[in-house]
């Protein structure tokens, strides 16, 4: 191949890598162990010697030949051959004892100018006491020589306070202060209650973007507490853990029974992330006081105890500007229930910190020859690296979760009615409304981290990715699978019990209507003869002589039967005259049946009408059948309302006569006095309605007087006129006699001549 194709692979291969790892029990250590020169384009993984008590790996040296050459070498299209990369080993060998204090490791990625031409050199170490971390510190040609710095603190809270002053975090100034330091202070989250009724309250949050320009960074953070089990009985009570556990689940053995697994913890992780975006230098403004300035400070200090005498004055730590860590840095502080450093969210020397100590290896080769680009893209990348350990946890949380909700259901669907699983259902229904509302909360972090993470960088780590890609995205399928599987199984699981309790009530009421119902008749069945036995057993003259018992049974069989038929013959009345519209539905399917058997006598809305029976017997049958099978009394039955059962017997009786009587009403014809409900007293205008009516109707049908007469007497509405009122009038048009309304008839000459 030609030169032009070579440079144009070579472009796209990563930078070689140089990895160092010195002592953790030394502060710096060098002394690299080269390997041989690679061609260009191919990684190095070169470690350093480490301090006295270290195990040195051995140099990598040529592979013993194979028969099968594809083992031990590959060839690249090139036809360069190359070696297989070996993993990254660790200098110190992991004991029992190691890290009792806490662990911290920090990585630096070194910058270009601190480097051999095209190689990237990524230095890895370990502490276990403060001694060696400040003598690391101590060192200037160690600790300025990273692009960016990857700190993580394991359980190590000397570290903690170390690093809170060294990076000015937990400064209280309303310049340069950040509440960070407190929450990262707290190593374990808070918890509410006292002795063993203690539980953690888990809790989230995130700190804004902030800038220093005298240190000429911008930085930002976040906390948040998680949930993670561990097995029965691997971590002891104690007080220092007291109040820490969360929940119990339940799990299955090795037997497949379900047993009493996990215990649940709270822990608390905490990142600070710290962005160098220039030289540091003073602001322009000389009216803002310097920070950093120790005698400023003490000149401020003196004025507000000049001019308020009464506050209290605290003097503060003033940090000298020189002494602090102003490059890019993430500081990951982690501590965890046990105390193990595996079994925190990254756990040591696992999988996420082997890949951070070679992290150059994956970025493109351009990305890695700036040294910003490579801080802003190695930060997307370990933070990406964080939520993806944390959505790992929540993942194995989710599971073991659905485990416990199936091995709750079998107990439940075994027995839906026993309420002695209440209160466990409770309990996890409640739980589960915690532990869904933290992981809203996680997926708000990573929410507002991204936009913070935007402001401190000014920029996107890609052109075509946000800041933390896919990670809000990953946690909120957790949360979709969480709610699918633990928390729905548990609301329904919760409605069956209501509903199967609720079944079993009705049974119980049932089986209680029951046994009163036997008990009443057993009461009917004696109420005959107590009435007997009291009635002779009275102290009356009738009883002196003292009569045989023959007439108690003679008295107490001819009572009992008429009691027994006055009951059914009440009991069939009642039923006759009252059906059930719940039995339409069988009426129905019998009416079917008839009609598809029978199509000449019955049709599905009940018996033929035009059927003539031959024989007296056969008229005999068929008026029975129509009277049993009546629709109207059976498919076409109306249903039974409800209000009726309110009302008492005399009431019913009422509304009967009402429909009854209101047909049988006669009254006059076209409504003449309708309008004379409108008003309560009828005045004059109603008077002379009711005196024209009667004229009108005369005038036009000479012969409605003769009809009207067949009408009941209305009685005036006002006081009977006197006769000599009206003699005055055009003949006597008419008169009341008696109450009864009489019209005098005129031929049409008269009226005429009258007019």
């Amino acid at each position: 191949m030609g030169e032009r194709s070579t440079e144009r692979y070579n472009s796209f291969l990563p930078p070689s890598i140089r990895i160092e790892d010195t002592g953790s029990t030394t502060g710096s250590g060098s002394g690299d162990m080269n390997t041989d020169q690679q061609s260009q384009g191919l990684v190095d993984l070169d470690g350093a010697a480490a301090g006295g008590g270290m195990t040195t790996p051995q140099p990598n040296t040529q592979p013993q030949p194979s028969p099968h050459p594809d083992t031990n070498q590959r060839r690249t299209t090139w036809n360069n051959k190359r070696k297989p990369s070996p993993n990254v080993e660790w200098r110190s060998k992991w004991t029992a004892d190691s890290w009792k204090q806490g662990r911290v490791l920090l990585i630096d990625y070194v910058s270009k100018e601190h480097t051999s031409s095209g190689r990237r050199k990524i230095v890895a170490q370990e502490f276990s006491d403060i001694d060696s971390l400040h003598s690391f510190y101590l060192n200037q040609s160690l600790s300025s020589q990273a692009a960016l710095r990857v700190i993580h603190v394991q359980n190590a809270p000397w570290a903690t306070r170390f690093l809170l002053r060294k990076f000015n975090i937990d400064a209280s100034d309303d310049l340069i202060g950040t509440t960070f330091g407190r929450w990262a202070r707290f190593e374990k989250p808070k918890r509410r209650g006292q002795g063993k009724a203690a539980r953690p309250v888990p809790s989230g949050k995130t700190f804004r973007a902030q800038r220093d320009p005298w240190r000429g960074i911008s930085r930002a953070g976040f906390g948040l507490d998680y949930l993670r089990h561990f097995e029965k009985g691997a971590i002891m009570e104690s007080p220092a853990n007291q109040g820490m556990k969360m929940m119990e689940l339940n799990h299955y053995d090795a037997m497949d029974n379900p047993v009493y697994g996990f215990d649940v913890y709270a822990q608390r992780l905490s990142v600070y992330v710290q962005l160098s975006d220039g030289e540091p230098g003073i602001p322009v403004d000389p009216d803002i006081r310097n920070p950093y300035d120790e005698e400023e400070y003490k000149e401020y200090q003196r004025l507000r105890k000049q001019y308020y005498p009464s506050e209290s004055h605290q003097d503060r730590y003033i940090p000298k500007l020189e002494t602090l860590d102003n490059g890019s840095t993430i500081i990951i502080f982690e501590s965890s229930q046990s105390g193990s450093v595996s079994h925190t969210l990254i756990g040591a020397r696992q999988e996420l910190e082997q890949r951070w100590r070679r992290l150059t290896f994956y970025l493109p080769r351009e990305d890695t020859s700036n040294d910003s680009r490579l801080a802003i893209e190695c930060m997307d990348f370990i933070l990406r690296d964080i939520f993806k350990a944390l959505a790992f946890v929540w993942e194995k949380y989710v599971t073991v979760c659905e485990t416990h909700i199936s091995i709750l259901e079998d107990k439940i669907y075994e027995s839906p009615a026993d309420e002695s699983r209440a209160p466990e259902l409770w309990t996890n229904s409640s739980l589960w409304l915690k532990v869904e509302r933290l992981l809203s909360m996680h997926i708000d972090i990573v929410k507002e981290m991204r936009s913070h993470l935007r402001e401190v960088a000014h920029e996107n780590p890609y052109d075509d990715d946000p800041w933390l890609a896919s990670s809000a995205e990953e946690l909120e399928k957790l949360s979709s699978q969480f709610r699918a599987g633990v928390v729905s199984p548990t609301a329904n699981l919760s409605d069956l019990m209501y509903k199967s309790v609720g079944i079993r009530d009705a049974r119980h009421s049932l089986q209680l209507g029951l046994s009163m119902w036997r008990l009443s008749w057993i009461t009917f069945i004696f109420l005959p003869l107590t009435f007997v036995c009291g009635f002779f057993g009275m102290n009356v003259s009738l009883f002196e002589p003292l009569p045989s018992v023959k007439w108690f049974f003679v008295a107490s069989v001819p009572l009992f039967v008429a009691v027994i038929v006055g009951w059914y013959g009440v009991k069939h009345t009642l039923s006759s005259t009252r059906r059930s519209p719940l039995r339409r539905g069988v009426y129905e399917a019998l009416y079917y049946d008839l009609a598809e058997a029978y199509p000449g006598l019955w049709t599905r809305r009940g018996p033929r009408g035009d059927v003539v029976p031959i024989g007296w017997w056969s008229g005999v049958k068929w008026g029975l059948i129509n009277k049993w099978f009546d629709p109207e009394h059976t498919i076409k039955v109306k249903e039974i309302d409800a209000a009726d059962s309110e009302l008492g017997s005399w009431s019913r009786v009422k509304r009967w006569l009402v429909h009854r009587w209101l047909q049988e009403i006669r009254v006059l014809p076209g409504g003449a006095f309708a309008g004379l409900e409108a008003h309560e007293e009828p005045g004059a205008v109603a008077e002379l309605a009711r005196i024209a009516t009667p004229i009108a109707l005369a005038e036009a049908d000479p012969t409605a007087a003769s009809r009207m007469r067949r009408f009941p007497r209305f009685g005036s509405l006002s006081p009977p006129p006197r006769r000599s009122d009206r003699s005055g009038s055009l003949g006597r048009v008419s008169e009341e006699v008696g109450g009864e309304v009489m019209v005098e008839e005129k031929s049409e000459d008269e009226i005429s001549v009258a007019l």
